[in-house]
């Protein structure tokens, strides 16, 4: 079916853009940011997003860039080289990410917690 052989070819395509442009990060992640964006652009979706570095790099100047890039201090795991944090999350950011930390980055992977969208309030002041 030459529809179907189309449609393996175009993911194909697919899963090269996200090697190319995104290395490292895991291709779920960029599936499920992207979808989620497509489903509404207006929202901001929340990630789990763990970074995961080369043995030896400064945990301290990590920890800073990522508090001065976020406003969040990560959580730092398997002696400094997995460091994971709650946040809003693009394609753009993920891109920035890899930009600055490309010579200790190995990879990134995540997963959608929730979104970040304006509700009325809930609580009242008594």
């Amino acid at each position: 079916m030459p529809q179907i052989e189309e449609l393996i070819r175009k993911f194909e395509e697919f899963q090269m853009a996200c090697k190319t442009i995104l290395p490292g990060v895991d291709r779920r992640l960029i599936e499920d940011l992207i979808l989620h964006q497509q489903e509404n652009p207006n929202i901001e979706y929340m990630y789990k997003i763990e970074t995961f570095t080369k043995k030896g790099a400064d945990v301290n100047k990590i920890k800073k860039a990522i508090l001065d890039k976020t406003g969040m201090v990560p959580e730092v795991y398997d002696s400094g080289t997995h460091y994971v944090i709650n946040h809003k999350l693009t394609l753009e950011m993920l891109k920035e990410i890899l930009l600055e930390g490309d010579e200790i980055i190995l990879g990134i992977r995540g997963e959608f917690i929730g979104n970040v969208a304006l509700k009325e309030s809930e609580h009242k002041y008594k």
